[in-house]
């Protein structure tokens, strides 16, 4: 499949879309089945911002049934059959050095890996909430299998490269270390035959069009570059800001997901967006959200799965991919 939304199943995908906005969508008493991969596919989830809005910024953003979007997103990718492994990009929690914002997260992970799916933990901006050293150590408590805030991970066909974008939080030598890491695994990865594709995984979005966040100036810099250069390197996967985007650099695709539950950003649209966005709503905000990733040995599909405004049912509002050549 091409990379375009503009292909056959993107466009059947945006008029579904269409049709959920304008109340068409199968009732909340009969929700529509989740299809089961077949066991030569494989899939991984994604979601980011789950946290529970800080009081501050319930001042300045309008509340949207947050926590009640955070719960119904998490019951959906509990639902789904049979993920491989799920990724959360970060702001898991409003603070992360308050074991007490923890318990929705902490329920949400004992009943996945009861299951045996591995999840794995980005480190957002949230989690240096309120003191910087107990909210990392909270985290890890979480996501104990790296004992450094970056680490690859093979799912073959595919591995991932998890970063982390908090320079502020970092020393010089720890943010060296991190490039080197990155740019020999990268190196490592593109030489090894059973990796077909990369996906890189930071918490704040290189491109953006955020009123609320500002993109990663820093990001931009020292991860975008390595990632263009790469041949393999297919996604670039982030959150921080909570709303929808697709943007293309150079073939190359970066999202931003971070609709887990967070006070949702407004975005600039139209002719006042500083990038092109090639995500089908045009609105100012996105809906609660996550991603379902697949991958064969043809190539893989990405696809938003969204919550209806009304809380009651989702929709698959956008998907596109593209063959591993």
């Amino acid at each position: 499949m091409e990379p375009s939304a503009k292909s056959f199943f993107g466009r059947v995908l945006v008029a579904c879309a269409v049709a959920g906005i304008i109340g068409i969508f199968p009732p909340a008493s009969a929700p529509s089945p989740f299809l089961t991969p077949s066991d030569a596919e494989k899939t991984i989830l994604v979601l980011s911002d789950t946290q529970a809005p800080l009081f501050r910024e319930t001042l300045i953003l309008p509340w949207n049934h947050n926590e009640e979007g955070r719960q119904k997103i998490m019951e959906l990718v509990l639902r789904e059959p049979n993920p491989v492994a799920i990724f959360h990009l970060g702001d898991a929690v409003a603070r992360g050095s308050e074991e007490e914002d923890w318990k929705p997260i902490d329920d949400f992970l004992a009943r996945l890996r009861a299951r045996g799916v591995p999840v794995y933990g980005v480190m957002g901006n949230h989690e240096y909430i309120s003191t910087s050293a107990e909210g990392a150590a909270r985290f890890k408590k979480r996501f104990p299998e790296f004992p450094l805030s970056w680490f690859s991970v093979r799912i073959v066909p595919l591995a991932f490269i998890v970063l982390n974008s908090n320079f502020g939080k970092l020393t010089r030598k720890k943010r060296a270390e991190q490039q080197k890491f990155y740019e020999e695994q990268l190196a490592a990865l593109e030489n090894d035959p059973e990796v077909k594709g990369i996906v890189v995984c930071a918490h704040h979005p290189p491109y953006t069009n955020s009123k609320i966040v500002n993109l990663s100036f820093e990001g931009e810099r020292e991860f975008v570059p390595l990632f263009l250069k790469s041949r393999k390197a297919k996604l670039f996967l982030s959150g921080h800001n909570h709303a929808a985007e697709h943007f293309i650099r150079e073939g190359k695709h970066f999202l931003v997901l971070g609709g887990g539950g967070g006070l949702l950003h407004p975005l600039y649209i139209g002719s006042d967006a500083r990038y092109e966005d090639h995500f089908p709503l045009r609105t100012e905000r996105r809906w609660f959200h996550y991603l379902r990733l697949q991958v064969n040995e043809e190539g893989w599909t990405v696809t938003f799965r969204m919550l209806r405004q009304d809380l009651a049912n989702w929709l698959d509002i956008y998907s596109f991919g593209a063959s591993w050549d």
